[in-house]
């Protein structure tokens, strides 16, 4: 890893920059490069005072990428000089389009909460790509994540409970999701739905970065290799997912969806896109919960001071809907109260 980020530091200097999009919802954090559409995800848990954890590397975010296969030529998106690049906000996250004379390709980012979750704590990443083209084209699509968190500690673990240090491949049946922690805080990491909930790929395979981005599509694997591959890169691992190459006809289009989040959500089956106001997901949130649920009173209680922090840091964001959604929430809590207050033996 520290051989890798040497290497590219003046690259990200000039080329990548150091501004991009950034759009925030609860516990993520997106931040886009507007020329190329590379991206960074990070999550915090407290949301009153704020620690970004970077789930992806954010060194080189240009080291996480989707990469097709059109017609066995490869392309890599946001490197390719055939493709234009634009970036821009939505009203339940941001979007990115890569277009070229023959294939227009779009990465929709939607915050999104999972079932335990008053606020985003993960996002919906839709990719679809279209075939602009006058005759039918074979189309793969290959996504490496690349992450550091568990490079020091446990690289990877599957929803299965097993631990992965070391090079392999997963295909057939996969496990719901696999997940990286933080070696330096354990109650914070990233969590990829791969068997549930999303477009399942076709395989999963967990190997040194440098090897998975030197191979130009289907990576020569060997089960139970290190992370190494010296004198390049030392224990430096990554995840790439394959989706089946498949014939996609002239003007039409594929879709894959993709889900993440931190860990703490555990797993992002029936997760569901936020609003474009968050304190409209509280309001939802709190819609009937169940009796006693006191931790998640706190949590939509902590929710709910962030937000007011916000608007007092800026008042001229705090609309007249914002406010009559913070009273709507303070009735629901109050309401709350009055309910666990009756019921005390």
């Amino acid at each position: 890893m520290p051989s890798k980020i040497l290497f590219v530091t003046l690259f990200l200097f000039l080329v990548f920059g150091l501004t991009g999009l950034e759009v925030q919802r609860g516990k993520i954090k997106l931040v886009i490069n507007e020329r190329t559409g590379r991206f960074v995800v990070s999550g915090a848990e407290d949301q009153i005072k704020p620690v970004w954890t970077p789930l992806f590397l954010a060194e080189d975010p240009t080291t996480s990428k989707w990469k097709l296969l059109i017609n066995d030529k490869a392309y890599v998106l946001g490197d390719d000089s055939s493709f234009t690049t634009i970036v821009e906000t939505t009203a339940t996250g941001a979007k990115t389009t890569w277009s070229s004379k023959a294939i227009v390709a779009t990465l929709v980012y939607d915050f999104v909460l999972s079932a335990s979750s008053a606020v985003s704590d993960g996002l919906k990443l839709t990719f679809s790509v279209v075939n602009l083209s006058e005759t039918p084209t074979k189309l793969g699509v290959r996504w490496v994540i690349d992450t550091n968190l568990g490079e020091k500690k446990e690289h990877f673990r599957l929803s299965t409970g097993e631990s992965i240090n070391s090079e392999t491949k997963l295909e057939g049946s996969l496990p719901e999701w696999w997940s990286s922690r933080s070696f330096s805080d354990e109650q914070m990491g990233v969590l990829v739905m791969a068997g549930k909930g999303a477009t399942i790929p076709v395989r999963v395979v967990f190997a040194n970065w440098k090897r998975i981005d030197d191979t130009v599509w289907d990576f020569v694997y060997k089960q139970g290799r290190d992370f190494n591959q010296l004198p390049y890169s030392f224990n430096d691992s990554a995840v790439v997912h394959y989706y089946e190459t498949q014939e996609l006809a002239s003007g039409g289009t594929r879709e894959i969806s993709a889900l993440l989040g931190l860990i703490s959500a555990k797993t992002l089956l029936g997760a569901r896109v936020g609003s474009a106001n968050p304190l409209d997901d509280l309001l939802k949130k709190n819609q009937n919960p169940a009796l006693g649920a006191i931790d998640q009173d706190l949590a939509n209680l902590e929710t709910l001071i962030s937000q007011i922090d916000a608007k007092l840091t800026d008042p001229t964001r705090a609309t007249p809907e914002d406010l009559k959604l913070l009273q709507a929430v303070l009735e629901q809590l109050d309401a709350r109260r009055k309910t666990l207050e009756a019921t005390k033996p």
